[in-house]
């Protein structure tokens, strides 16, 4: 399967391929996506968290940097994972460009992949639906990070929140500080549902095309309520 995807950062080409390149910092820009282990400058051990609706999947593979052109910007890569509870796959290879335009990067991505389970079952067109919502969601944060100051700290004249003051907790000292309430760990996941809703909502705007999906949610709902029937009659 070819994919192709574009981004957009105002930003120096020399800024934006530094910051690419440094693969453990910009590996947060990706939904879903985590270095896990630095094996050497150009082989690194990622995972990838994806959701389909309520199910989760996890993937670990490698990813190995075949190529780097500092002089033209390009760079190629290879990677493969594996679904750590399942039989899916992902592996292909892929290349990225960037080109200055004015004030601005502008960034090609190009790949063929092979993919196999429950992601596969997507489809090419939803599949490159979801590629081209998550470059848009690279390139914003890819935007923010370029922008931040180097190690996140606050930007001058940034305010920061006020605590809000709590009861003590039960068994506390008397005078000492309460303990505040951990909060759960955001999900970074991947939510391929989410992406690709916005391209399936066009899709069924056209009427023969809801009308097909209601025909084929009432086909499958026949089948299942068949189904059901014969193992109650047993």
């Amino acid at each position: 399967m070819e994919l192709e995807s574009t981004f957009s950062v105002v930003a120096p080409i020399d800024e934006v391929w530094a910051t690419i390149m440094d693969f453990e910092r910009v590996a947060g820009c990706v939904p879903g996506a985590q270095i896990l282990n630095k094996l050497s400058e150009d082989a690194y051990q990622v995972g990838m968290k994806v959701k389909l609706g309520p199910v989760s999947m996890q993937y670990k593979g490698l990813l190995n940097v075949l190529e780097r052109d500092v002089a033209n910007h390009r760079a190629v890569f290879e990677g493969k994972a594996q679904e750590a509870r399942g039989q899916g796959t992902a592996q292909g290879t892929g290349s990225l460009v960037l080109v200055q335009d004015g004030d601005t990067t502008r960034g090609t991505v190009t790949g063929d992949i092979a993919l196999s389970g429950k992601v596969a079952a997507m489809g090419r067109g939803v599949i490159g639906s979801v590629t081209d919502q998550m470059m848009a969601l690279f390139a914003e944060n890819l935007q923010a990070m370029i922008a931040a100051p180097v190690g996140g700290a606050p930007a001058a004249g940034a305010s920061t929140p006020a605590t809000e003051e709590r009861p003590a907790a039960a068994g506390a000292a008397p005078g000492g500080p309460a303990r505040p309430k951990a909060a759960p760990a955001p999900d970074t996941s991947l939510d391929a549902f989410a992406f690709a809703k916005g391209m399936i909502t066009d899709q069924l705007s056209s009427p023969p095309k809801l009308l097909g999906l209601l025909a084929a949610v009432a086909f499958i709902a026949y089948r299942i309520g068949r189904h059901g029937s014969r193992k109650s009659g047993r």
